[in-house]
């Protein structure tokens, strides 16, 4: 698991380079007033009200995302689309992180900050034991490596383990964090 994780974490710091890379030739190019940080700010202002929303909303598009994975990971495809997949949300983070930076400056940073809070505790463990089980399954499928009944049990298994520390991210994020971010929104800006 400790090669995979180096590789994990170089990919996701990959695509976070990118992203900031990306975000600034796209604000030079364009210009400041083309950023998509209001944009985000107005879809967060309009969930605060609805809360479930916001779950099922997340519910929906993070369970489609794992239910694709976990099929991925039965085929040779699992391992590329573990690859691609920590290269796009790196990217997704360096964008964020470099429009709240632009936008606020140092407080931005600290919002971006807020932003990542349930990442922190739960997606980020969660997904990349995610990655690591669909790299590892798909790694299996491979050549003439056969599967046994023990690694699918072992797979479901530990996937069960995983889409719980996610659905405590996805709780987090729609109920705890938009709280926390209301009341940070409303004192610094």
């Amino acid at each position: 698991m400790k090669k995979y994780l180096k590789l994990f974490f170089s990919l996701y710091a990959a695509g976070v380079v990118l992203g900031v890379l990306c975000c600034n030739f796209y604000i030079r190019e364009k210009g400041y007033q083309t950023s998509l940080l209001p944009v985000y700010l107005a879809s967060f202002s309009n969930l605060t009200e609805g809360r479930e929303y916001l779950f099922g909303n997340l519910l929906i598009k993070r369970g489609t995302f794992f239910f694709i994975g976990t099929i991925c990971g039965l085929t040779p495809f699992g391992l590329p689309m573990a690859v691609a997949s920590l290269l796009w949300l790196g990217f997704l983070g360096g964008n964020l992180i470099t429009l709240f930076l632009v936008e606020y400056g140092l407080k931005g940073m600290g919002m971006a900050g807020l932003c990542f809070f349930p990442q922190i505790l739960f997606y980020v463990p969660g997904w990349l034991f995610f990655f690591f089980l669909v790299a590892q399954m798909s790694q299996k499928s491979w050549g003439n490596r056969k599967k046994e009944a023990s690694d699918y049990k072992a797979y479901f298994f530990f996937l069960t383990g995983t889409l719980i520390c996610l659905l405590l991210g996805i709780w987090m994020e729609s109920y705890v964090n938009q709280n926390l971010l209301c009341h940070v929104l409303e004192k610094w800006l």
